[in-house]
């Protein structure tokens, strides 16, 4: 799969490529704070891109979702709505040998189907609409396997301060799983697993990696979400807050894309 070439120029604005044509799949929601100046409207479309252009991040070529208190309101009721299920998620964070860097894992049991949590996590152009703190999730290009997607994360912090993160991301869909020797290969991984990986291209944080784990067959009624994470946090950032953040935050993500998935199985 060719892989997009990608830039952020001085002005806040992405250069993007032609998109190739194809049906895709949301990503995950990636959360880091570095504080940003600015505040964008979260964009609702997917579409395909033409010849490469210059997109201004909240400019009037992005469809934008509701003001700053719009977005704050959605994202409360959101995080009202999931009730009691971050509890059931479990998070854990470790150091690893590289200076700064963290691996984060998270896990929770979703009552529905794994096909339809992957289609739930591969819905790019609702992303936003049922995980909070996205600004801005934009689909820059669909490929046949996976995405390339533009987001900007917010949230606030209990000392009063608002942060902004803004990371552009390639997915890539595993239907069976990522191979064997894969830093996201779980050893203990029994039955069917896929992967849906993502990968900064560019963005505010010194490294962000990570995928979406699912374990559990199209037949059976529930399956086990994980979440993986590695990020190291710009070196003038405490890594102890962003990371405590981050894990509140992945907590009620899972939350949200077990509600989500589970509301869609009553559907059917």
């Amino acid at each position: 799969m060719a892989k997009a070439l990608h830039s952020f120029d001085g002005t806040g604005r992405v250069r993007v490529p032609a998109a190739r044509s194809g049906l895709g799949p949301p990503s995950c929601s990636s959360r880091g704070w570095t504080a940003l100046g600015r505040h964008y409207g979260a964009t609702r479309t997917c579409r395909r891109v033409p010849a490469p252009r210059t997109l201004a991040l909240g400019s009037t070529e992005n469809e934008e979702v509701g003001s700053l208190e719009e977005r704050h309101e959605r994202d409360e009721k959101l995080k009202a709505a999931v009730g009691d299920f971050p509890e059931s998620v479990t998070v854990s964070v470790t150091s690893l040998p590289s200076r700064n860097l963290r691996e984060l894992v998270a896990s929770t049991h979703i009552n529905a189907p794994a096909n339809m949590v992957w289609d739930t996590l591969t819905s790019y152009e609702t992303l936003h609409e049922f995980i909070p703190g996205l600004a801005v999730n934009e689909c820059v290009e669909r490929t046949e396997r996976g995405a390339t997607l533009l987001q900007i994360g917010e949230a606030n912090t209990a000392v009063g301060f608002r942060f902004k993160a803004k990371v552009l991301l390639k997915i890539e869909e595993h239907v069976n799983g990522v191979n064997e020797g894969h830093k996201f290969r779980r050893e203990t991984e029994e039955g069917r697993v896929r992967d849906i990986t993502f990968d900064q291209l560019e963005g505010d944080f010194r490294e962000y990696e990570g995928t979406w784990k699912i374990l559990g067959g199209d037949l059976e009624e529930s399956c086990k979400l994980v979440y993986m994470l590695r990020v190291k946090p710009q070196p003038w950032l405490p890594v102890s807050l962003v990371m405590m953040k981050v894990s509140q935050e992945v907590k009620v993500n899972l939350a949200c894309v077990r509600m989500q998935a589970e509301a869609t199985k009553v559907q059917v």
